[in-house]
């Protein structure tokens, strides 16, 4: 079982079942996974705190932030979730640690992009959702190799947390400056695929006329981008091929796919949409 599997899980239980079976669900298969993020730790400490199990949330931060070195955003320890344990002696201890190591890391984040030399006449540029990392989901995409891809992978400057990253709600683009920095014009085929809110950063470098590809692979994709600059999005696709993966129970990103496909499709514009049954805010056919 893949983290995220089990998180979208996690968050399916909490909306329909309350935050104790969320976190009994998680103590019961968070042994499946092969290691615990900074993320996972998240979901317990915040699930525990709900429920009243303060000594258990604040052990679970403890064993993330002393234990595993972990850190994150400060706005992480505002959550409501923790309302119980804020005035703690420990929690504020432990707070103090996450924000001086964030502060560090703040001093030297970049964008990356694990492309180092041209291999292929295609280039696919990968880019990770919000609390992810530029290796979250390297194994999903791998299909594209087999297709003669040159796979690269870039990751955001914006810090979440330790080794997670987020991209910017704003109109402030990342991916532009990354492209610009490859010659992303010698290729005969480039692709530009994203999971989550990193299809909202691909929709909106591409509004950009300096942002150009053959083909876009939009996966469960958050775009709230198209709430305001659609038409502009649709003029700039012009002969952009669009392929949108959503699941069926993804309701967060589910609206926002098909009002994209629609809106392509009355604009003539080469776009399939794929809605996968059973599947929530995830890949669909990855099972490790």
């Amino acid at each position: 079982m893949r983290e995220e599997q089990l998180l979208d899980k996690a968050l399916e239980i909490l909306g329909k079942s309350g935050a104790a079976e969320a976190y009994s669900y998680i103590l019961s298969n968070k042994g499946l996974l092969d290691g615990h993020s900074s993320q996972l730790y998240n979901f317990l400490y915040c699930l525990s705190a709900a429920i009243g199990a303060k000594d258990e949330a604040l052990a679970w931060i403890g064993e993330a932030i002393v234990d595993k070195g972990y850190w994150y955003r400060p706005e992480v320890f505002e959550d409501d979730d923790l309302a119980s344990i804020r005035d703690e002696a420990k929690f504020l201890e432990y707070k103090k640690i996450s924000d001086e190591r964030y502060h560090e890391a703040l001093k030297g984040a970049s964008a990356l992009c694990t492309w180092e030399e041209a291999k292929s006449g295609k280039l696919a540029l990968v880019l990770h959702g919000n609390q992810q990392n530029m290796y979250s989901d390297n194994g999903y995409w791998k299909f594209l190799e087999g297709e003669g891809y040159q796979v690269e992978y870039v990751q955001s400057r914006i810090i979440d947390s330790h080794m997670l990253f987020r991209w910017e709600d704003d109109g402030e683009t990342q991916l532009d400056g990354i492209i610009e920095k490859l010659p992303w014009q010698r290729y005969d085929t480039r692709i530009l695929c994203g999971f989550s809110a990193g299809c909202n950063e691909i929709l909106k470098a591409l509004v950009k006329p300096t942002v150009k590809c053959e083909k876009i692979i939009l996966q469960s994709p958050w775009i709230p981008m198209i709430d305001d600059n659609l038409d502009n999005l649709l003029v700039a696709l012009g002969e952009t091929a669009i392929e949108i993966i959503c699941g069926e129970n993804d309701d967060d990103c589910l609206p926002h796919a098909k009002k994209l496909a629609e809106e392509a499709a009355k604009r003539g514009l080469n776009c399939k949409l794929e809605i996968v049954p059973r599947l929530g805010h995830s890949y669909p056919n990855v099972t490790s």
